[in-house]
């Protein structure tokens, strides 16, 4: 039973607990709404080009953000700031429910506010995740991040997937809308048991960074690794729901596939949780990327149910490996530059906007390309943006003396 024993040093503190509870409430309601949302405009619609435009705007709007309010952040603490990400997205909901149809006339201004709120919320967020972890116990931490973000996203497309199913026409979305709204508030009331942390130390150091990069030069590496990691992810956000739905036009059928990889997803955080070691960082990143690449070359034998539910569950399998050896290599670079911790926030506006960058950037490489349903360009696309993510590991290092 010795697998089961938490060591001291890596057990999570108090307010980790209740950052972690709270931050699955929030997920849980935008896992109800996230696919949908893009579901919702393909129906509408029935354009991969306005999807893609929507996805894009938002992403560059969160990506724009997250530069203008770091220093607001600083300032105002990175509580009050979380506690504004959580409302603009409940009013993001709020006005979907309010539109309903006439949401694809104005898209564009919807996509604005969505990347507003999400810049706010998940700047906020990362810098509480640090805050409330330390080196001994980061990966666990973020492992049950994973794990619970996981258990949300199983259930919350599952529900909205059979609350959609059983309406006429339109109406579930609007019910589903409605009660992940509804958690949006939950989580807002839920940050005010979440502790401030005192600092004297509220000056925005962003101007410092050409010096910090000087000095230190595989941080800045490690700030186009983010860049790097982000192509696919833009892309994944939106295209492989479409892409099941043209195949089998089901919501419930998304909902319980969804399901399906992120249960994958949840298993396999749990074991990165439990074993996985900072030392071996550029190994877990390999693996990672050849797991994700392997997923997309499936796509090539044909479009079908089998090779996308293939595509998905392996590349649901070796995310969380990626997504959490990154996240914590990148957190612990932290103890090295200049300023330390008081550089926190900075960093998170570093990761948040880069990522973003190359989201956005993945996005519109689909959009030149494969602006629609096509067998052979979709698979190109795809492959090609997670191919680029081999490159990642080279530019990291495991241990301070390489």
């Amino acid at each position: 039973m010795t697998f089961f024993r938490i060591p001291k040093e890596k057990r999570l503190s108090k307010q980790a607990v209740i950052t972690l509870l709270n931050h699955t409430i929030f997920q849980f309601g935008n896992s109800l709404s996230l696919i949908f949302i893009n579901l919702y405009l393909w129906r509408l619609t029935e354009s991969l080009m306005i999807n893609g435009m929507f996805n894009v705007t938002a992403i560059m709007a969160q990506c724009l953000t997250t530069l203008l309010i770091g220093k607001l952040a600083k300032r105002k603490g990175h509580l009050v700031m979380y506690r504004y990400g959580i409302f603009l997205t409940a009013f993001f909901y709020l006005c979907v429910i309010t539109t309903r149809e006439s949401m694809v006339d104005y898209f564009v201004l919807f996509a604005i506010i969505r990347g507003i709120a999400q810049s706010t919320y998940w700047l906020s967020y990362f810098t509480l995740a640090h805050e409330v972890s330390n080196n001994q116990n980061r990966h666990r931490y973020l492992g049950w991040n994973q794990a619970l973000m996981g258990v949300a996203n199983l259930i919350g497309p599952a529900v909205a997937g059979y609350v959609i199913s059983v309406q006429e026409g339109l109406a579930g979305y609007t019910i589903v809308f409605s009660f992940a709204f509804a958690m949006f508030i939950l989580a807002t009331i839920g940050s005010f048991r979440m502790e401030k942390e005192e600092t004297h130390h509220t000056q925005y150091y962003m101007k410092l960074l050409p010096l910090i990069i000087k000095r230190e030069r595989r941080f800045g590496y490690s700030l186009f690794g983010w860049f790097l990691l982000g192509f696919p992810q833009g892309i994944m956000m939106y295209v492989p729901p479409i892409l099941l739905f043209v195949i089998f036009p089901d919501e419930s059928f998304i909902g319980m596939t969804n399901a399906l990889f992120l249960a994958l997803s949840i298993i396999a955080s749990y074991v990165i949780s439990r074993l996985a070691n900072t030392v071996h960082s550029r190994k877990y990143l390999f693996v990672s990327a050849i797991g994700m690449l392997l997923s997309a070359s499936f796509l090539f034998w044909e479009l079908s149910i089998w090779t996308v539910m293939l595509f998905m569950s392996i590349n649901s399998l070796f995310k969380p490996l990626q997504a959490n050896t990154y996240g914590v290599y990148y957190f612990t670079w932290l103890d090295h530059i200049p300023l330390k911790k008081h550089f926190r926030v900075e960093t998170v506006v570093l990761r948040e906007a880069i990522i973003n960058g190359g989201r956005a950037l993945g996005v519109v490489i689909f959009m030149i390309f494969a602006n629609e349903i096509n067998p052979t360009t979709v698979p190109l696309v795809l492959f090609f943006v997670l191919a680029i993510q081999l490159l990642v590991p080279f530019l990291i290092k495991n241990k301070r003396s390489d």
